[in-house]
This record gives structure tokens, C-alpha cells and sequence, in this order.
């Protein structure tokens, strides 16, 4: 699901997919709990964040909402 949301944001949001086994620093960064957890950066800044796993349209609206 995640190359569809990428492919629905082209131009808009680049979209990013972290293994958190992988990168624990960035797992602790953001103080991930919970999989999947899904933030929304602006100019570096943590501006959302949910978690939880959701239909596709739910976070595409989220997404709009919060970063646009």
C-alpha cells in the first residue's frame, strides 16, 4: 500500500517506508511504539502522527489535512 499512497502524493509528498529493526536510532527519534506509525515532516519538523494500520483512502485524507 505504501508505492500506492507514494504514487497518489507524487509531486506532492515524498512518502517513506523505515524498517525500525534497522533503524532503531530513527525508531527512538520519533519514540515509535507501535507498527505501522506514520508521521508527516515539514521542513524537518514532526507536524503529525498516528499509528495503527488504516484503509488507504484514511490516510490519503489525513495526509491532505495535515500537510496541505
Amino acid at each position: 500500500m505504501v508505492r500506492e499512497i507514494a504514487r497518489d502524493l507524487a509531486g506532492k509528498a515524498a512518502v517513506v517506508q523505515i524498517d525500525t529493526e534497522e533503524n532503531r536510532a530513527l525508531a527512538a527519534r520519533f519514540a515509535i511504539q507501535g507498527i505501522p506509525a506514520l508521521f508527516i515532516l515539514k521542513h524537518g519538523k514532526n507536524i503529525a502522527g498516528m499509528s495503527g494500520a488504516r484503509p488507504k483512502q484514511t490516510i490519503l485524507e489525513w495526509v491532505r489535512k495535515n500537510a496541505f
